[in-house]
C-alpha cells in the first residue's frame, strides 16, 4: 500500500431513517409529527430513490423493526452524542453550537468555531428549546440490497438511554465487540409521566436476540479475529434532524442579543471611583460566555455602569466592568450563554476591578 495514497476509505453513508413526519397545521406552520414505524424517504439529497426502494423491498414502507449491525466496535464511532443548536432557515441550516456539558464550540461567523464553556440546562438556549441533546446512530442494514450505512437521529432521551444500555451490555458480553453482530431494531411505545400527565411516546429499542448466550460466548474468539473495520464517513453536523428541529427551534438573532435598552437600576453601593482614568497592562483576553449582566448607574450618564461576569473555558468566572458607550452598546440586551470575545486590564478608575478594553459578539 501506497501511504497517504491507498489507505482503506470510510463507509459512505447511503440512506436516512427518520423517526417522524414533518406536519404543518391550519395555519401552516410546520411541527414534527413521531411516528410508530421507521420512516425512509428518498429526497435526492440523504436518501436516493434506489436506496429508498431497497429499504422498501427488504421491510416495506412502514416497518416497525430491521435488523441493524454497526460498522465498528466503538461507540464514540458508530453513536456520537453531543448537544446541538442549529440556525437557518429556507432548507438551510448550521450547526450554532456543539457542546459535551462541559465546552462547547460556539460558530464564530467566520466559518470556525470558538470554544466557550457549556451551560448545559442551565444556558437560555436550551431552556428555550432550541438545543437538544442529539444522538446520531450509524448501521449497516444486512437484509437491504447494496453496501453502504444508514443514519437515524433522535433527540429522545429514553431512545438513547436504551441504546446506551443495550451497547454497554453487549460489549460488555463480548468483550467489546460489537461490530457485524445482527441486531434487532424496534420502535416500541412507552408510557411517560411528563409534568405529571401521563401519555405514550415511542422510543428505539435495541435487542441481541436469536442467539443464545453460550453460542454467543463460544465466537467471541472468531468475533475477535482479524482487522477491526474502518470508520463510516463522518456524519455532517451541518445537516440538521428535520423530523426534530423545525423553525420555532432554530436560534435567532434575538435569542442572543435583543434589541431592548437596559435601564440602570437605582443603587446605594455603586462601585469606588478614582481620579486616574488610565488602565495597567492588558492582563487578561479571550472568549467567554456571558453569565450574568447588571446596571448601575454612574455619573448621571444614560448608559451607566455594566457589571458582567464571563464565564472561561475551564468554568472560572471573570468579573469585568465597564461604562464606555462603544461596549454598553454591545452589551445592551445580550442575554446569558452569548460568547463574547474580549479583552481586559485592570482598571485605575475603579478599585480592584477589571474594565474592558476590547469586546465583540462572537455569535
Amino acid at each position: 500500500m501506497i501511504k497517504g495514497f491507498s489507505e482503506p476509505k470510510r463507509i459512505p453513508r447511503v440512506g436516512k431513517i427518520y423517526l417522524g413526519v414533518k406536519s404543518q397545521s391550519g395555519s401552516g406552520k410546520e411541527y414534527p409529527t413521531a411516528t410508530d414505524y421507521f420512516v425512509v424517504r428518498a429526497d435526492g439529497v440523504n436518501t436516493s430513490e434506489s436506496a429508498a426502494q431497497a429499504f422498501y423491498k427488504a421491510y416495506g414502507p412502514e416497518p416497525r423493526e430491521i435488523t441493524i449491525a454497526f460498522p465498528s466496535n466503538d461507540p464514540e464511532n458508530f453513536m456520537p452524542q453531543y448537544l446541538a443548536a442549529y440556525r437557518g432557515g429556507g432548507g438551510r441550516s448550521e450547526l450554532w453550537c456543539k457542546g459535551d456539558g462541559e465546552v462547547a464550540g460556539r460558530a464564530d461567523g467566520q466559518g470556525g468555531y470558538t470554544p466557550i464553556p457549556c451551560q448545559y440546562r442551565d444556558c437560555p438556549i436550551y431552556m428555550d428549546g432550541k438545543c437538544k441533546e442529539l444522538t446520531r446512530v450509524i448501521f449497516l442494514l444486512p437484509d437491504v440490497e447494496g453496501i453502504g450505512c444508514w443514519e437515524l437521529d433522535t433527540t429522545s432521551y429514553h431512545s438513547a438511554q436504551n441504546l446506551v444500555g443495550s451497547i454497554q451490555l453487549i460489549r460488555q458480553i463480548t468483550r467489546g465487540q460489537i461490530s457485524m453482530i445482527p441486531l434487532t431494531l424496534r420502535v416500541v411505545p412507552k408510557v411517560v409521566n411528563p409534568d405529571g400527565r401521563t401519555k405514550t411516546v415511542y422510543v428505539l429499542d435495541l435487542k441481541l436476540e436469536n442467539i443464545k448466550l453460550m453460542d454467543l460466548l463460544t465466537k467471541i474468539p472468531q468475533l475477535g479475529s482479524g482487522e477491526p473495520m474502518q470508520l463510516v464517513e463522518p456524519v455532517n453536523d451541518h445537516e440538521m434532524p428535520d423530523d426534530l428541529y423545525v423553525n420555532d427551534n432554530l436560534v435567532t438573532d434575538a435569542d442572543v442579543q435583543g434589541t431592548g435598552q437596559p435601564v440602570p437600576t437605582q443603587s446605594s453601593t455603586p462601585p469606588p471611583f478614582q481620579d486616574d482614568e488610565s488602565l495597567s497592562e492588558v492582563n487578561e483576553d479571550g472568549v467567554a460566555a456571558v453569565s450574568d449582566i447588571s446596571w448601575k448607574p454612574y455619573n448621571n450618564d444614560a448608559h451607566g455602569i455594566a457589571l458582567v461576569k464571563l464565564a472561561d473555558v475551564s468554568g472560572e468566572l471573570v468579573e469585568v466592568i465597564t461604562t464606555e458607550p462603544q461596549f454598553t452598546e454591545t452589551l445592551k440586551g445580550l442575554r446569558p450563554g452569548a460568547a463574547v470575545r474580549y479583552k481586559c486590564a485592570e482598571s485605575q478608575r475603579f478599585a480592584k476591578r477589571k474594565e474592558f478594553t476590547d469586546l465583540a459578539v462572537v455569535s
